[in-house]
């Protein structure tokens, strides 16, 4: 798990960058190169991949993404910030 933090609060990614994930729904492979957190804790991934010849990229929420070696679905911090976290992933504020 990769930590991150901003400002007062930490944040925490099941996400790797650098490799390689399958959106779900379309198939779409490609490399992670950027994990955005947004306000209330939503996680984005953005996939950078090769489409007739042209390099592009797209980005996911992150729980519509798995890692293509294992197959695991990224586990995100649940919406609305640090009030409504279990602490397992959630923002800590200090």
């Amino acid at each position: 798990m990769n930590p991150f933090k901003s400002g007062s609060e930490n944040y925490r990614s099941d996400i790797t960058l650098g490799e390689q994930y399958r959106e779900k729904s379309t198939g779409l492979v490609g490399k992670a190169t950027c994990i955005a957190f947004f306000e209330h804790a939503c996680e984005r991934v953005t996939l950078r991949y090769l489409h007739d010849g042209d390099l592009k990229e797209a980005s996911f929420d992150a729980p519509e993404v798995e890692h293509v070696g294992t197959r695991k679905t990224p586990v995100q911090q649940k919406s609305g910030g640090p009030a409504r976290t279990d602490g397992r992933r959630g923002v800590i504020s200090r």
